[in-house]
């Protein structure tokens, strides 16, 4: 398939094998022995979502990931690259042994260069982030950003146990580092575990909120620490989560804000939420192809940071994958400016590609 304009994009994913990154560890984890069956990250949130994909979509979908397959989807969709996110890697922030955390973020990241950036110079990693061990999550930023082949940005889960939110100064030295070497902070919903959804049934009224809600609490707790005004030059992406949720968050940030319980927060920043999210080069989105609430938040921030996401190969069908950049090119709403934009020219921006 090919388009009047480039297209890439901004958020991929992977489907990481146990016994391949078994094979990755480094330091004392090397060649330890697992017990089959038993899975290195957690699960999401104890939904079995290979099984509902499957009941979901009669149609051929792909079960595994490479980056052969990888290289067929690019031709298949007419993208000229992707950036590849994890699927179980998602849920890293549940695991509790912080150690063994720490060793598998490496592993993974060993893993993903190997398997995929290596392989196909179109194909951009996303590195997982040690952040309970702030030394080692320094080093490995700088190790992705400098001595890794082709990876763009770091994962912080949106769900952790640890009790501590991306606000807290104690992961400030991790922004400072991933500042200092260039390297996006990306936040990517699908953890469903601690906010309130635990006895939703079906999935689907799960899955409606999983991905916004954890990325709006994040959002909340850096912006009134002062996240994004201390570390000016430091992109931080929330991703697949839609984009409609982010009007709402400047109208309701700001309201607390200007409120009697803002008068602690008001000094700290220097500019009202709304005014950070809109002026600001802090913040990037996802957006949703078909999404009609799109030509709004483009009034509110601009069109310079949102970007397309396939998603590939989670929930797309195959006529969802190959139908959403032409259907949104064919859409009147939007300038060919604004379509370049988002199809293409954002998510270079946001991940360093050249």
């Amino acid at each position: 398939m090919k388009h009047d304009i480039p297209v890439f994009d901004g958020d991929g994913h992977v489907l990481e094998p146990d016994r391949e990154l078994a094979e990755h560890y480094e330091g004392r984890w090397t060649g330890n022995r697992r017990l089959e069956g038993m899975t290195i990250f957690p699960s999401l949130d104890g939904w079995s979502r290979s099984s509902i994909v499957a009941e979901g979509d009669e149609g051929a979908r792909y079960w595994s990931t490479d980056a052969g397959i990888w290289a067929e989807i690019l031709d298949k969709i007419g993208l000229e690259g992707s950036v590849l996110y994890p699927t179980s890697g998602l849920a890293y922030g549940l695991m509790q042994s912080e150690e063994f955390q720490t060793a598998t973020c490496i592993a993974y990241n060993n893993w993903l260069e190997e398997r995929y950036t290596r392989k196909d110079s179109r194909l951009w990693g996303v590195g997982l982030i040690p952040y309970n061990d702030v030394e080692a999550a320094k080093k490995e930023v700088a190790r992705c950003a400098t001595e890794r082949v082709n990876f763009g940005a770091m994962l912080l889960p949106t769900v952790t146990v640890n009790g501590k939110y991306f606000g807290d100064e104690c992961y400030w030295p991790i922004y400072e580092e991933a500042e200092r070497q260039g390297m996006t902070i990306a936040f990517h919903g699908a953890v469903s575990r601690g906010f309130g959804l635990d006895n939703l049934k079906p999935f689907l009224k799960v899955h409606t909120l999983e991905h916004p809600v954890p990325l709006m609490i994040q959002m909340t707790d850096m912006m009134f620490n002062g996240v994004f005004e201390t570390f000016p030059n430091l992109k931080f992406a929330f991703l697949e989560g839609g984009c409609a949720w982010i009007t709402f968050m400047m109208d309701r940030l700001d309201y607390e804000y200007d409120s009697v319980f803002g008068a602690p927060v008001r000094p700290k920043l220097k500019k009202k939420p709304s005014e950070i999210i809109r002026d600001t080069e802090s913040i990037w989105l996802s957006c949703e192809m078909g999404e009609k609430s799109l030509k709004y938040v483009i009034d509110a921030m601009g069109s310079d940071r949102i970007i397309y996401a396939s998603d590939f190969p989670h929930e797309p069908t195959e006529e969802d994958l190959t139908a959403d950049v032409p259907d949104f090119l064919a859409d009147n709403e939007y300038s060919m400016e604004v379509k370049e934009k988002i199809l293409y020219h954002n998510t270079k921006a946001l991940y360093g590609i050249q």
